[in-house]
């Protein structure tokens, strides 16, 4: 017996001890500690956000101690996994002031931005402290899979954008007097406070279609109010489509009887969807209630519960899902990127969000009409970089056509200006959006040379750079922009006739450009070359690696340009029947590139579809190869590592031209 109580007593001290080094070699609340008076790793939220690696794919939690931290923030959308914790969401404050009028539109006019998905936050005040008099957002958040707890929004008009993916509140107070709570994410609300402090409207949903799985649940919340002597509605539709349901939620006296509006207009009731059931208070007055709101059924309503609404394919459950899970588990939503931008329904060129991407590409216009290469003009910037680009204006040094910048930001700014004028209104920024296409349409048909190519740069950049360019479809990007302005396409029917005729001019001066530098070998036309010096028009080489040769890529969107001319010449004809005929003799057998050790590499394969080389021997009719010491190699393989893994030496593109493109053109003539 005394052996077994000598044995309990020493268990206690060593589990005392354990307990004691556990504590005392506790790891931090965070992986990055953030304190405004200095105790923490650093004092500023957004030095931390800095410090998360890009493409990050394991959690990042930040502690932000107790304060008030005054400053814009930006999670982008390549650091997902970023969890906020605070102590206390009364104690720890994110607050900054910016409006709409200050920022030139509603989605730029955010204290906090949230880009990433499976971002995270709890006990966290996030704030818009601009006040009264404009749109100004606490919280804009586009993302998949965020969970915010215990969290605080605070504002007047706009105060959180629940923008796009899905997102889960639980346990926050929000707070607003104009459409407070908007977007077109798929949204929970549950055990949240709703605070109007005024009249006016909680919930502005977006939605364009009826199978679109956006909207707005509030499940078991209190709806409260201050100040609200006219009453407050439950919602209204921002498109005809908005979504908004509310289940068993505690509805204040302030909430109108009629509960929705349809935002003046009455085709609105036929599509907007909005629902309640089994509320409670003196706000709900199912009887009242406009005659096109859902009065639902406990089944139905069972389909708006949490796990129902927000678990679309993977099943995300916000209070179940682990980190490994969500870290293994791909997210259901993603943002619009600057390529995908012009794939959009024609509606979404007259939101918000199209509009904001209109003013960044004003904002990132040289003076004389051009764009700068290589940059993401979609993606959310802050108002220190607006300073920024606005301070290099007038550098026009790097104002070029190659990566398809310029005729891009030109053509984008059509599809807005359209949609723009769509409306029985045009909104505020269409003057400006207008002003910047037309001047960046002046920036292009300025740079065309006199015998109708384009160079890269304009101005003139010394070097191969004044060579008339068909890399990267740089010249044939700028003609399909003007080819377009010129056969009035619905997105260019605000164009007036002078530019018109301009670009139809422009575009006949470039396609005999096109068939002068078709090269002829033995007395037999072939394709094109990447580039041609702009006085003799003979084949000019580049880089050190991009030699004088035929071009299995760019003479591609060349023939693609010319099967779209309408009524094409017999010339034309016989440019694109040569260049095919050049295509089907030349294509590659019997080999495929793989990855192999994280390089590059060509490999046989008696069953690989064929390829084409991007350059070939204008003599001997094969493909060629050259790393930067600019020696022609007989394989890809034997080119140094970084040439051959950073560009394309072989391509399918052709493969397309001749199954699909050709015989529909031919079919046409």
């Amino acid at each position: 017996m005394r052996l077994f109580r000598s044995i309990l007593v020493l268990l206690a001290i060593v589990s005392a001890s354990v307990c004691a080094g556990a504590a005392e070699f506790a790891p931090p609340k965070g992986d990055i500690v953030v304190a405004a008076d200095g105790t923490g790793d650093l004092k500023s939220v957004q030095e931390a956000i800095d410090k998360v690696p890009a493409g990050n794919v394991k959690r990042f939690t930040i502690y932000i101690k107790p304060g008030t931290y005054n400053e814009q923030l930006r999670i982008p959308a390549n650091k997902p996994y970023i969890t906020f914790i605070g102590d206390s969401a009364e104690k720890t404050i994110l607050q900054f002031s910016i409006s709409n009028k200050q920022a030139g539109s509603t989605s730029a006019a955010y204290a906090t931005y949230i880009g990433g998905h499976d971002f995270h936050a709890e006990n966290i005040t996030f704030e818009n402290s601009f006040g009264l008099g404009s749109q100004a957002v606490a919280v804009l958040a586009e993302a998949d899979r965020l969970v915010f707890k215990n969290c605080r929004f605070l504002g007047w008009q706009d105060t959180l954008y629940a923008k796009g993916g899905r997102q889960y509140y639980k346990d926050c107070y929000i707070e607003g007097h104009v459409d407070f709570i908007f977007g077109q994410a798929a949204a929970v609300f549950e055990n949240c406070r709703i605070h109007s402090k005024g009249d006016g409207f909680i919930a502005a949903p977006m939605r364009f279609a009826e199978n679109e799985l956006s909207g707005y649940v509030f499940i078991r919340s209190k709806l409260t109010g201050e100040n609200t002597k006219n009453g407050v509605m439950l919602g209204r539709p921002w498109r005809a489509y908005g979504r908004t349901v509310y289940l068993e939620t505690e509805m204040g006296a302030h909430i109108r009887p009629e509960g929705w509006n349809n935002w003046g207009d009455a085709k609105n009731e036929k599509t907007a969807y909005f629902a309640e059931y089994g509320s409670t208070g003196p706000g709900w007055a199912p009887d009242k209630r406009v005659g096109w709101m859902h009065r639902l059924t406990k089944d139905e309503a069972g389909k708006f519960e949490t796990v129902n609404f927000l678990g679309w394919k993977d099943g995300w459950n916000p209070n179940k899902a682990t980190n490994q899970w969500l870290e293994k588990t791909p997210p259901q939503w993603k943002l619009v990127s600057w390529r995908e931008a012009f794939d959009q329904i024609p509606l979404w060129y007259a939101t918000d969000e199209a509009a904001r991407i209109a003013d960044q590409v004003v904002l990132y216009q040289k003076v004389n009409g051009g764009w700068e290469k290589n940059f993401d003009v979609s993606a959310m910037i802050m108002q220190k970089e607006r300073s920024d680009a606005a301070a290099k204006h007038a550098d026009v040094s790097e104002a070029t056509i190659d990566n398809g910048a310029t005729y891009k930001q030109v053509a984008y700014l059509a599809k807005v200006n359209t949609a723009s004028l769509n409306k029985s209104t045009p909104p505020t920024g269409f003057p400006k959006h207008k002003e910047a296409f037309y001047k960046g349409l002046d920036y292009l048909l300025a740079s065309q040379y006199e015998n109708g190519g384009f160079p890269q740069f304009y101005p003139l950049k010394q070097g191969y750079y004044t060579h008339i360019t068909f890399n990267d479809d740089a010249m044939i990007g700028v003609l399909r922009l003007l080819d377009d302005i010129a056969r009035k396409r619905p997105d260019y029917l605000f164009v007036d006739e002078a530019y018109r005729a301009r670009a139809e001019q422009a575009v006949k001066k470039g396609v005999d450009l096109i068939l002068k530098t078709q090269v002829v070998v033995k007395g037999a036309k072939t394709v094109w070359c990447a580039q041609y010096d702009e006085v003799t028009l003979k084949p000019a080489r580049a880089r050190t690696y991009e030699l004088i040769s035929l071009s299995g890529y760019e003479s591609v969107g060349i023939v693609r340009f010319l099967m779209s001319i309408e009524n094409p010449s017999a010339e034309i004809k016989d440019a694109i029947e040569s260049a095919v005929k050049w295509f089907e003799t030349t294509k590659v057998t019997g080999i495929k590139v793989v990855e192999k050790n994280g390089e590059r590499v060509a490999v046989k394969d008696k069953n690989a579809p064929p390829l084409w080389g991007r350059f070939y021997s204008i003599e001997s009719g094969k493909p060629i190869f050259s790393g930067r010491d600019g020696v022609i190699k007989a394989t890809m393989n034997e080119i140094e590592a970084e040439r051959r893994n950073g560009y394309r030496w072989y391509v399918s593109d052709p493969a397309r031209l001749l199954a699909l493109d050709y015989p529909a053109w031919k079919k046409k003539q």
